[in-house]
């Protein structure tokens, strides 16, 4: 099963959970598979992310890559660099994959420090050698319909592309439904916008 799919069965396990099937199973494998969505490897290194909370009053966050080893890792490990900040509410779906092209890092964050900023989905390219951001592509609802709820990441056989596989609670290029999902051909390469499906 490629990763694009396990995205659309975790999507899928949120739905049998929340209908009253088997909580405790899914819920385990989601576990599992947030906690491989926050490790990746590129270019023979190993990289994970978190979310550290700098401020209390207003809460914000940054997102810290950190390159933690391999054993072919040309580059110095240890070497952390700060990806991407949040406010307000902790990111969610925070996730990472990894690629010989780069590495991918998403999350869920308030679009603005008003509480009543919409969420977006934030997708960064983060350059394996010197860990600095080189492209910047957030996914959001058109303006006042919604949020965007979760994402889930996946990276195409061949390394590529980045897909976004989550839920929203707007429309998304004036298409209403509870799940999207969003393509980026060549996203380490261009900055060509996505496809997006909304069922």
């Amino acid at each position: 099963m490629n990763k694009f799919a396990r995205s659309v069965c975790l999507g899928s396990a949120l739905v049998v959970s929340a209908c009253g099937g088997s909580e405790q199973v899914e819920g385990e494998e989601l576990a599992q598979q947030s906690a491989r969505l926050l490790t990746a490897s590129s270019q023979g290194c190993d990289y994970s992310v978190a979310s550290v909370q700098t401020t209390p009053s207003p809460p914000q966050y940054n997102i810290v890559v950190t390159r933690t080893g391999g054993v072919s890792c040309p580059y110095p490990t240890g070497v952390s660099q700060v990806v991407g900040t949040a406010v307000l509410n902790a990111p969610g779906s925070l996730g990472m994959v990894g690629g010989s092209l780069g590495l991918a890092v998403g999350y869920v964050k308030k679009n603005g420090f008003s509480g009543s900023s919409a969420n977006i989905y934030s997708l960064v390219h983060v350059d394996t050698a010197t860990l600095a951001v080189m492209r910047n592509a957030d996914i959001l609802c058109d303006y006042r319909t919604g949020n965007i709820i979760t994402g889930s990441l996946s990276i195409s056989a061949d390394g590529t592309g980045v897909s976004v596989f989550g839920t929203k609670d707007g429309k998304i290029n004036g298409q209403s439904g509870t799940y999207y999902s969003a393509s980026f051909v060549n996203f380490f390469t261009s900055t060509t916008p996505p496809t997006y499906f909304v069922f």
